[in-house]
């Protein structure tokens, strides 16, 4: 029988403590292997170290919602708030234009831009990562993968805010829910993995080239204009195709907009996304091990 190990130690310690049990030649406990296997897995990449103390990264993050929205009447529902009038405003212009129904046009703007926050602050708010934390990363030994993780956790809150309006659709009838609209689970774990090495590289590029910032903060707009988020891809003819066939955006918009409106995803759009969050962690695993070091020198 294996002695239980104190709950203050950690994952490596408890392995280490544990192992003492085993050193008379015997195969370990299989508790232990599998706690052994775990490490090696999480060990993979660094940016994955967060996950054996998952209370800091999200506490992290709540603190720095509460913080942005400190001493404001709505606090994080004014996103939520603007959110709404700007789909009523998109629906009444855009839909006439397009010659779209009000109802349809309404929920599939709504989809597309639930989506696009979460992209956009891909693109600009969470490249300051460590830029914003920098007085952890100069007085305390936390790791810097926990604020990366912090920054997504805070972009999730905002979603989840983002999300009411969708649930106040629902009760109007405007939008279905079915079946289908559980896909929105898996959808935003996908997401919120894609999200990690992309904060991770963005953030390391922005401390290190702050004009960098200034720079995508003004392509943010053209990014948008080349993505179905107001528009059906279906409305591209010819040759200009090519401008949804390769925006990585169009498919992790088509990825959450799809169970927003409670219709099946298309196999498609699965694979790009899945593809997209693979090699980004491969590539942000080796981008953050690379460069991690020099981080607190240039914030």
């Amino acid at each position: 029988m294996f002695p239980l190990a104190p709950k203050s130690r950690s994952l490596t310690a408890t392995l280490k403590w544990r192992g003492k049990a085993t050193t008379d030649g015997s195969k370990p406990h299989h508790s232990v292997a599998i706690l052994r296997r775990t490490q090696a897995y999480l060990s993979l990449s660094p940016l994955t170290a967060p996950l054996n103390n998952w209370r800091l990264w999200t506490t992290l993050g709540w603190l720095d919602m509460l913080q942005t929205y400190r001493r404001t009447s709505l606090g994080p529902w004014w996103i939520t708030a603007n959110l709404t009038v700007f789909v009523i405003a998109m629906t009444f212009v855009y839909g006439a234009l397009f010659g779209v129904p009000t109802k349809e046009y309404s929920a599939y703007v709504l989809s597309g831009m639930i989506a696009w926050y979460w992209l956009s602050a891909l693109l600009g708010e969470v490249g300051n990562c460590f830029i914003n934390y920098n007085y952890f990363i100069k007085s305390t030994l936390i790791a810097k993968a926990q604020f990366v993780w912090a920054t997504v956790y805070k972009v999730f809150l905002t979603f989840m805010h983002n999300i009411a309006v969708v649930a106040v659709y629902i009760l109007l009838g405007l939008i279905p829910l079915n079946l289908y609209t559980l896909q929105i689970v898996p959808a935003v774990l996908v997401l919120f993995l894609f999200s990690i090495p992309a904060t991770a590289i963005a953030g390391i590029l922005f401390a290190r080239y702050r004009d960098l910032q200034r720079l995508i903060s003004g392509a943010v707009i053209i990014v948008l204009m080349f993505t179905p988020v107001f528009w059906d891809a279906n409305m591209m003819k010819g040759w200009r195709t090519a401008f949804v066939a390769v925006n990585p955006f169009h498919y992790l918009i088509e990825l959450v907009r799809h169970p927003l409106l409670g219709q099946p995803l298309d196999q498609s759009t699965i694979a790009v996304a899945v593809l997209l969050t693979v090699v980004g962690w491969i590539v942000g695993t080796l981008f953050f091990r690379r460069y991690e070091r020099y981080i607190v020198f240039w914030i």
